[in-house]
């Protein structure tokens, strides 16, 4: 077994846990993107947002489950691999973009950028984007906002996968949101949630690895509550907080699909669809330069009290710690780039299947 790619663990092993550089990792889902057309600077960036959901713990957005339909739908043409992302209308602060089908975090990205262009001008940036594909994680454009010392702010719809509160068919997706916020000495705040009780994708690699799930999280086919992974896959995820989750994916659905033009609810193309749609996905961006308000090292210094504030509090009893937004899956990060992100080898014999069947060196040829 390569050096590089384990730690404990052995490729040969599906159910093993083994931990793979993150530079090797970013370098493999970018050759195997560039082998399917898309430009070098574009697949870097998909290849970053991968590599950083893994190496957060976040492997429902990582290169396993979302790398290979990438490269199918690729393949299939209903994801562009060079997009003509246009501007259709701007006003001072305001803009909507056309994402002509491309990866979501190359369209979301350019979307960020603007929205920050025009926040440095007018105080704040709005972006509508349609005709857009899954752009992976929120907190992965949140960065962007932090470095430029922004408060930032990323919306998407998503395939019909949560029913209204009350429901028990698909309607809403899971519709995420992502507030990314700058601090001083304090790691920047990361809220990135779904409005479901968990993300979709969880589901899937927990029936991909076998496991049931909690009671709470999915309802079957016929409404009944379950804890088979296959059934829930079949049947809907819920809404967080019942009604007060499906409210919130309501909104997020008119604000990136119903205001941008993109498809909305039950018409989005969902991202294993065999055919020849393409998803048209609604995303809504959004950066506010805290300059307006106060000079951004005074508000840092209130961010940081904040968060100091909040790990004071005492814990109730069986708590351990007492979290803000994202610290989690930061200290994660930061363990992942000692030891490498956490995959398992079935993951590892998955993503080398693909990788043959394109002509790119396998993920377990790789490393020292």
């Amino acid at each position: 077994m390569p050096a590089d790619l384990g730690n404990g663990g052995s490729v040969t092993d599906p159910t093993s846990e083994c931990r793979i550089a993150l530079a090797l990792l970013n370098d493999f889902c970018r050759d195997i993107l560039m082998a399917v057309g898309v430009p070098a600077e574009d697949a870097a960036l998909v290849a970053e947002s991968l590599t950083q959901a893994d190496a957060s713990g976040l492997a429902s957005h990582g290169a396993v489950r979302l790398l290979p339909v990438y490269v199918r739908r690729l393949q299939a043409g209903t994801t562009r691999p060079r997009p003509q992302i246009t501007i259709e209308r701007r006003r001072a602060g305001a803009a909507l973009l056309d994402g002509d089908a491309g990866l979501g975090q190359v369209v979301g990205t350019r979307a960020m950028e603007l929205a920050i262009e025009m926040a440095r001008e007018t105080g704040i940036g709005v972006v509508g984007v349609r005709r857009s594909s899954h752009f992976g994680t929120g907190a992965f454009f949140m960065h962007r906002a932090i470095r430029a010392a922004m408060i930032g702010l990323a919306l998407t719809n998503a395939p019909a996968n949560m029913p209204p509160h009350g429901g028990y068919r698909r309607f809403f997706g899971t519709n995420p949101i992502a507030i990314g916020i700058p601090c001083g000495d304090e790691r920047p705040v990361i809220l990135d949630m779904s409005t479901s009780v968990v993300a979709r994708g969880k589901i899937v690699m927990m029936h991909k690895a076998g496991q049931e799930i909690p009671e709470g999280w999915a309802l079957d086919e016929y409404g009944r509550s379950t804890r088979d992974s296959g059934a829930a896959l079949r049947g809907v995820v819920l809404p967080f907080g019942g009604y007060k989750g499906s409210g919130l994916a309501f909104v997020i659905d008119v604000l990136c699909g119903v205001l941008t033009g993109a498809a909305f609810g039950p018409h989005i193309v969902d991202l294993y669809d065999q055919g020849e749609r393409i998803q048209n996905l609604g995303h809504f961006f959004a950066a506010v330069d805290i300059e307006t308000f106060m000079p951004t090292m005074q508000f840092q210094k209130r961010m940081d009290q904040l968060v100091r504030e909040v790990h004071q509090q005492p814990p109730r009893p069986g708590v351990e710690r007492i979290f803000v937004p994202g610290e989690i899956e930061q200290e994660k990060t930061a363990e992942s780039q000692r030891l490498g992100a956490p995959l398992t080898g079935a993951g590892i014999a998955e993503l080398d299947r693909l990788a043959v069947g394109l002509g790119v060196r396998p993920l377990s040829a790789r490393g020292g």
